[in-house]
């Protein structure tokens, strides 16, 4: 064996064996392993590889092509099962009020005054509507100035039904009314006079009727006609009939409006001899002669209305014909125009237009109840009674709405009017306590302004003023017409419990013609006397507790400034008046 075989078999074995040596004596004194090993070894160590070059960092440009993406779709086969469920119900609709069918609301008041209303009606129904309208109002006096008995009376009564059809609605009604009032209008001194000798009493019986269409296609011919009658009387042997038929014609074409408006009035009027008052010395056994009057008014005004973005532009020719004792006709412009800037925020119009208004005896006791019953003119041919004729009426202004709460309109305006009916404190069988009717040509120039503002059902108001400039023809003044007048109108809504509202009006002053002498006044070069009425402020408070739905309680108070002054020349109002009730529903 060779040396170096040998030796490495021997390191073999004594490692091998060193283990069992060390755990014999591992819990002896310790002992010196030193080894000696004798032999021949040759170590060598191989020669490294060692590469010369130094790296190198090479750039290779790589082009890199647009990459495109494209989804291919894949829609998974699903198999959907419906399950039935049962519909619901769902009330879209919110509850409905409730309706009743009627109130009830009555009171007394100060100068012992009765007040009672009633309204019954029909709640809701798809067919058919009707109802029944009750008034009382009377006042024993009232007025602390030397005048005579001025109590008055109003009583109405109004029917009425309507039936809707699937493509109209018929109407109907039948109305009456008493009114009772006393030629209060002088100071009777010493004079004993039964208040029946002084008053007067108005009966009047109204029908009527009306016919209208509900089409749901704008391009049809909708349509309303009407029809009215009455009779109308009173204690001095003067009684009215009127008929009026009128029909109203509507109808779209693209962007036109097209609509006719036509009507007949018929009137035949008539009084008996009108005597003096039996308390007058002066001019007893005079008398105004028995009258009869007939007088016819037709009227048929075209229109177009054209609408094209904010401008809408009327055209239209109003024809009337008036037919008494001889015939007349008229033909009278009917225009209009507006543009709607900001979205209805400034509105400025303009128009002219004309017409033939209806004086009846009916229509003037109701503007004033205190005219002769003959309304026929003394020692004249003329007509006892004469239509205005409405020869132009020229206006322009702004309106609009400043939001959606408040919206203005303001007005100039320049009309004339034949025929203008004027009202004279009567000498000839009063003692001034009944008016005579004149007429005469007035040309009015006004200026009107007016704000409204409305919260919901909470808050409303409104104010208006209007100012006139008056020229008249034959008369020395456009007699008791004011030169201005404004007014507020307000209302507010308290928890939905307490409703108050308030109304003032402040009226310039007016001009009446006296034909008795009156102290302090100067007779004018016809041998009048022209009286000044002094402007005049009214202020009226309302107010309405509601206890329940059924139940309120009101209050009202009418002249609360205790102002004196006169409706018209020796007819003074009544000082502060308060009335207050209650109203039930039912």
């Amino acid at each position: 064996m060779k040396p170096t075989y040998l030796h490495t078999l021997i390191i073999f074995i004594a490692t091998l064996a060193l283990p069992a040596i060390l755990i014999a004596q591992g819990g002896g004194d310790a002992f010196d392993q030193t080894q000696i090993i004798t032999g021949d070894r040759t170590l060598t160590v191989q020669s490294a590889f060692k590469i010369s070059e130094m790296p190198a960092v090479v750039d290779i440009p790589v082009e890199m092509g647009t990459l495109t993406y494209q989804l291919i779709p894949k829609r998974p086969a699903t198999q959907i099962t419906l399950e039935p469920i049962e519909p619901a119900k769902v009330k879209i609709r919110e509850p409905l009020e409730k309706l009743y069918h009627g109130f009830v609301k009555a009171g007394a008041g100060t100068f012992a005054t009765p007040y009672v209303e009633a309204f019954y009606t029909s709640t809701r129904n798809r067919d058919l509507a009707y109802g029944v309208h009750a008034r009382h109002l009377s006042s024993h006096d009232g007025i602390n100035q030397p005048v005579a008995f001025s109590g008055f009376s109003e009583t109405n009564l109004d029917l009425w039904g309507k039936k809707i059809l699937k493509k109209h609605s018929i109407e109907a009604g039948l109305g009456y009314g008493l009114n009772g009032y006393h030629y209060y209008g002088f100071d009777p001194q010493d004079v004993k006079i039964d208040k029946k000798d002084i008053r007067q009493r108005f009966n009047d019986i109204s029908l009527r009727a009306d016919l209208k269409s509900y089409y749901r296609d704008s391009s049809k011919i909708h349509h309303d006609i009407g029809l009215d009658t009455y009779y109308y009387s009173d204690n001095y042997d003067a009684n009215e009939m009127g008929v009026k038929a009128t029909a109203q014609l509507r109808s779209w074409r693209d962007n036109q409006y097209y609509t006719l408006d036509a009507g007949l009035d018929v009137m035949s009027y008539s009084a008996g001899d009108l005597e003096a008052f039996k308390f007058m010395s002066d001019t007893s056994g005079f008398i105004i002669p028995e009258t009869k009057y007939s007088n016819v008014i037709f009227n048929a005004t075209p229109r177009i209305l054209v609408t094209k973005a904010g401008l809408r532009a009327m055209v239209g020719l109003g024809i009337y014909g008036q037919f008494d004792s001889k015939a007349r006709f008229h033909a009278f412009p009917d225009l209009e125009v507006s543009y709607s800037l900001f979205n209805d925020m400034f509105i400025p119009y303009a128009g002219l237009t004309g017409g033939v208004e209806r004086n009846s005896f009916k229509s003037l006791t109701h503007e004033n109840p205190f005219i002769l019953s003959n309304t026929s003119p003394y020692r004249t041919d003329d007509n006892p009674l004469k239509n205005s004729v409405v020869k132009y009426d020229i206006f322009g202004g702004i309106r609009g709405s400043i939001s959606e709460k408040m919206s203005f309109n303001t007005r100039v305006g320049y009309k004339r009017v034949d025929n203008t009916p004027l009202f004279i404190n009567d000498t000839l069988v009063s003692v001034e306590n009944r008016f005579t009717v004149v007429y005469d040509r007035i040309e009015t120039f006004s200026i009107m302004g007016e704000l409204s503002y409305k919260n919901s059902k909470k808050w409303t108001a409104t104010a208006r003023g209007e100012v006139f400039a008056y020229s008249s023809n034959d008369q020395e003044e456009a007699w008791h017409l004011p030169k201005y007048r404004f007014s507020l109108l307000g209302s507010y809504s308290l928890f939905d419990k307490f409703i108050l509202s308030a109304e003032m009006a402040l009226v310039g002053k007016r001009f009446a013609k006296s034909l008795r002498p009156v102290s302090d006044h100067e007779v004018q070069p016809g041998g009048f006397y022209k009286i000044e009425l002094d402007p005049y402020f009214d202020m009226s408070l309302k107010a309405e507790y509601k206890y329940s739905g059924r139940i309120s309680a009101f209050i009202e108070a009418n002249n609360l400034t205790g102002t004196k002054y006169d409706m018209y020349y020796r007819f003074p109002v009544q000082r502060v008046f308060i009335l207050g009730g209650l109203k039930y529903a039912f």
